[in-house]
């Protein structure tokens, strides 16, 4: 199992998407958090106690589904060029191939979404202070801070991870993982107002405290949604990658 996993880690760092997918995302938090929430920040966001929280919120919402891009690309290269059959024929167990592909994608969603609630957070610290602007108190509870990004990060990855290890598509997969949150949830939540707490991403977003997709309901309802679709994802993955046809 340690030589499988050591072998996926291999493949996501050797490729070239995995850097500038992630300095990409840093970009991104720059532009945002540092210029548009730091360098132009209003004068009631510097009041806002909250400021600093809601950036590591408003970073890991967005970027967050872009960096779990990396693992969705790094497994759909494997069927994209016909390398899943090297995948296949390097194991005695297929889901023991599976399984190491799910850890080395939580563990790069983890690091990452650690990076992301912490950089964005400081670059509006600097950006404030560079442009001589002062920002009062803040109450930012790091752990409190950290275990809700890590998990809608890690939450992003998964969604991402089932969709290709179903799908078997690369472009198919990036294609629903980008058009279920950003259109058929928000057409489904419009035409059926409570249902809206009972899908993936709309779930998964809304364990972000002040999140703008939350909808009337406690934390523990958000998160047990999250984990449902992601534990019954990874099982029919499992069961379809298990299959001989999995290439």
């Amino acid at each position: 199992m340690i030589a499988s996993i050591r072998a996926e880690l291999r493949k996501l760092l050797t490729v070239r998407s995995t850097y500038l997918i992630f300095l990409g995302c840093l970009a991104i938090i720059v532009l945002f958090a540092g210029y548009g929430d730091g360098i132009r920040a209003s004068a009631a966001s510097l009041r806002n106690p909250n400021q600093l929280a809601q950036e590591s919120y408003s970073a890991i919402l967005f970027v967050g589904l872009i960096i779990a891009l990396v693992g969705l690309l790094s497994f759909g290269h494997e069927y994209r060029y016909n390398g899943i059959m090297y995948t296949l024929t390097a194991s005695n167990n297929r889901l023991k191939s599976l399984a190491a592909k799910a850890i080395v994608v939580t563990i790069f969603a983890v690091i990452t979404s650690v990076i992301f609630a912490l950089f964005s957070p400081l670059c509006n610290i600097l950006a404030i202070h560079f442009s001589g602007k002062r920002l009062g108190p803040q109450s930012f509870d790091v752990w409190d801070v950290l275990w809700h990004c890590v998990f809608v990060g890690w939450g992003y990855a998964m969604y991402a991870f089932i969709l290709v290890a179903i799908i078997r598509s690369q472009v198919g997969a990036i294609v629903m993982f980008l058009l279920i949150p950003l259109i058929g949830e928000t057409i489904l939540a419009a035409v059926f107002k409570d249902l809206g707490k009972y899908l993936p991403f709309t779930s998964l977003q809304s364990v972000t405290p002040g999140s703008l997709v939350a909808l009337p309901a406690n934390l523990a309802h958000y998160v047990t949604v999250s984990l449902i679709y992601i534990g019954g994802g990874l099982l029919v993955s499992a069961v379809l990658f298990a299959r001989r046809d999995a290439n």
